[in-house]
């Protein structure tokens, strides 16, 4: 048994020590960490969970905050987001998704747009009933420093 458990430790050791990450930071709008604390961190808001708030009179559009704590960033870090959902997801592409309030902590998404023009006959944008009928949410990608 011994000899097979120790067969596994090396075939684990031989295959991490294979693997190598190459990531670079090129700019960030917050301080730099060194080099080997870059973390890539993913996540997302739960679908029919994810609390839209809307915005009225004269803009129309819904958006959410995002907490990206876990991370552990010491500063901002680069984020790319997009919208995800169970349905009415086709109505979101016709809208542009921005991020913004981006910090070590969190960030928020903004949904602008002619989303929801069936369920809104004065064409005003995204409604917060839409985004929560088609348990859209947010999926999230950021790359920074912790340390």
């Amino acid at each position: 048994f011994e000899r097979h458990g120790m067969y596994r430790i090396v075939v684990i050791f031989v295959l991490l020590a294979g693997v190598q990450a190459d990531i670079v930071i090129t700019k960030l709008n917050s301080e730099e960490g060194h080099l080997p604390c870059i973390r890539l961190c993913a996540g997302a808001t739960k679908k029919g969970e994810t609390v839209w708030e809307q915005a009225h009179h004269p803009y129309y559009y819904v958006y959410t905050t995002v907490n990206i704590a876990e991370c552990q960033f010491i500063g901002t870090p680069i984020i790319t987001a997009l919208i995800d959902g169970n349905h009415l997801l086709w109505q979101s592409a016709t809208s542009g998704v921005s991020t913004t309030a981006a910090n070590k902590d969190s960030f928020k998404v903004y949904l602008f747009g002619w989303v929801g023009v069936l369920y809104d006959p004065d064409k005003k944008g995204p409604t917060r009933e839409t985004a929560n009928a088609g348990q859209w949410n947010v999926n999230w990608q950021a790359v920074g420093y912790t340390c």
